[in-house]
């Protein structure tokens, strides 16, 4: 791992630290900071996170992203660069007491860092200055349902953007509000829309691990499709640079295919069905009324541990939040280029599936909606007044 080193901020206390450590938590991060500076121009904003946030008006402390991993054998791996990035983050904080933090999502590190906040009695539950703010929970739906004790403890409040998570914490006393999914806001623009002749979008991950596992299966697939006599197009949106490579470098081996490259958030992309790993760009296409197939591939450790610590029926949050198989999922062992292509086949060709997965759409975008009145703007802005 690279060496840690934090960049100098303009001025001696900041209102709010955003610490973002993937690539959705980065956009999401970056979005904040846009409406927040919109109507309040005047606070300042330190950030930990990648390149979206960065592009932003704040001062940018750390690109984290580039580091964030996948799986509990990646992250044993790297337990020395997170326990030393802990501790600056930590000492950081102390020294210059921003009004308050808002977390987004990677409880893995964000919630230790509010655990050694609250230890180092900075943290506003412990007697401090800095309120604790934690944005999209920790699935404590799908495992590890004992951490809700652990954030109330430790967190001031909890924006959550599924409607069901409000209920999971209802045996604590932690301030919980459903702030609506940011993919529905007003202000938000689908980065996929639904095209019959169009391509097929592939959408490996945004994590090194989890893109080498799972390029290469939708890959074969796509070589099964074209051999069946489809020969459409294939694109690929990627989040970063260092992802590229890796997805270029796996495509060597599939010559024939040749997909096209779109980096995310560039440009809006028209596809006629997807296949994908569940995250963040699934949740889109769901929206977007595209049918799509989930493909799965992990660590033979972390799978095994996974299965026996997960607790929900699906991995698709669609899926989860319609409680039913809106998108066949393919997991695992499961996860043959034969059984996928035969479901991507009826993806492009059976009209009833995109009937269906549009209407799975508009379902999802009421279940996801909120009161306009109670935004994340809003929300945080509690925490700097």
């Amino acid at each position: 791992m690279a060496k840690i080193v934090f960049n100098e901020i303009s001025t001696a206390s900041p209102d709010l630290l955003i610490i973002a450590g993937e690539h959705s938590g980065d956009e999401h991060g970056a979005r904040l900071v846009r409406r927040l500076k919109a109507i309040h121009p005047h606070h300042h904003i330190c950030a930990i996170g990648g390149n979206r946030l960065k592009e932003t008006d704040v001062d940018f402390l750390f690109n984290l992203v580039e580091f964030s991993v996948v799986g509990i054998v990646e992250v044993l791996r790297n337990i020395h660069f997170f326990s030393r990035i802990l501790k600056i983050i930590c000492h950081w904080v102390e020294c210059y007491q921003p009004k308050a933090i808002c977390f987004i999502d990677f409880p893995g590190l964000n919630l230790r860092v509010a655990r050694e906040l609250f230890r180092r009695k900075v943290s506003h539950k412990a007697g401090g200055k800095v309120k604790l703010y934690h944005y999209i929970s920790p699935q404590i739906w799908a495992w590890k349902a004992k951490r809700r004790f652990m954030i109330a403890k430790y967190i001031d409040a909890l924006g959550v953007i599924f409607p069901f998570e409000k209920e999971c914490y209802g045996d604590t006393d932690l301030d919980v509000q459903f702030l609506g999914h940011p993919f529905v806001a007003e202000d938000y623009a689908l980065p996929v829309i639904y095209d019959s002749d169009g391509p097929v979008l592939l959408l490996p991950g945004s994590r090194d691990a989890a893109v080498s596992r799972i390029f290469p299966t939708m890959l074969q697939t796509v070589r099964r499709l074209r051999k069946s006599g489809d020969g459409r197009e294939v694109v690929v949106i990627y989040p970063d640079e260092e992802i590229l490579a890796t997805l270029r470098r796996i495509g060597k081996s599939y010559g024939d295919i040749a997909p096209t490259f779109i980096p995310s958030g560039t440009v809006t992309v028209r596809v006629s069905a997807a296949l994908m790993s569940s995250g963040t760009m699934a949740l889109n296409c769901a929206l977007g009324g595209i049918p799509s197939i989930i493909i799965y591939r992990a660590n033979v450790l972390t799978y095994g541990l996974a299965r026996a610590l997960i607790r929900v029926k699906f991995l698709h949050i669609a899926n989860i939040l319609l409680q039913r198989e809106s998108a066949p999922e393919f997991v695992q062992f499961a996860a043959k280029p034969k059984l996928i292509c035969r479901a991507l086949r009826e993806a492009l060709n059976d009209p009833a599936v995109r009937l269906r997965a549009e209407k799975d759409g508009e379902e999802l975008r009421q279940i996801l909606s909120s009161d306009p009145q109670n935004d994340i703007v809003t929300w945080i802005q509690r925490a700097l007044t």
